[in-house]
């Protein structure tokens, strides 16, 4: 019988399985299954997968690229933690990049984009209202993509993906407390596109990130998983 594309019994590639890999271990350091601080061993996480060190040490990788795991050398890693500085400096330059990344997507935007973005905030709302943080997570993701798409400043957004990957696992914590807040926080953006101005965009973006800063560094107070 030929093998077709969605054939469930094709062979697993390598890089199948260590995208399973670095998937798998990048949702338990997001979610703080795995701690700040804690050393992870290619050997005994190989073991925990059932597969060879390959894909462990390529995903390793990645998730040092992305800032959730620290090399110590020979084949050992650390999961990160973050603290008050760290948070404080993430923020301030995520509050000048992506104001920025803002006002110049304004007059890039079309109806069509202006629409989506529409769309994916009143998503949110009801996303907010069922109280679906894992949802809401998804859609705010995408709504700030489809802005910082139309501003066509792939080195700066490729700086803020970095930023956005480099505070594990507060971000859908702090999202997820306040999303009520983030949603109306998020109309003011819309509201202003949709006017043109795009200095009032960015002033409403620069405030978004800021209040979510706050409540991150709340959080840092507090003790919260992967911090020190």
């Amino acid at each position: 019988m030929p093998r077709t594309q969605t054939d469930p019994f094709a062979p697993v590639r390598r890089r199948s399985m260590e995208e399973e890999v670095y998937v798998r271990m990048r949702e338990a350091i997001l979610r703080g299954d795995i701690a700040g601080g804690e050393r992870l061993v290619q050997e005994d996480l190989a073991k925990r997968f059932g597969t060879s060190r390959i894909p462990v040490r390529d995903a390793l990788r990645r998730l040092e690229a992305d800032g959730l795991v620290e090399t110590e050398g020979r084949g050992a890693y650390r999961v990160s933690s973050f603290g008050v500085d760290d948070v404080k400096e993430i923020y301030a330059l995520r509050e000048l990049l992506e104001g920025h990344m803002v006002a110049q997507a304004c007059p890039q935007l079309g109806e069509e984009e202006l629409d989506e973005l529409e769309q994916l905030q009143q998503d949110m709302d009801q996303a907010a209202d069922a109280g679906d943080s894992a949802a809401y997570v998804a859609l705010n993701q995408r709504f700030h993509r489809v802005l910082y798409d139309a501003a066509n400043q792939p080195r700066t957004q490729k700086i803020i993906l970095t930023l956005w990957q480099g505070v594990p696992p507060l971000t859908p914590i702090t999202i997820e407390n306040r999303m009520a807040e983030s949603s109306q926080e998020h109309w003011a953006i819309v509201t202003a596109l949709r006017s043109g101005d795009a200095e009032a965009a960015a002033e409403a973006m620069r405030r978004h990130i800021a209040a979510a800063g706050e409540g991150l560094l709340a959080h840092v107070s507090n003790g919260g998983a992967g911090l020190r």
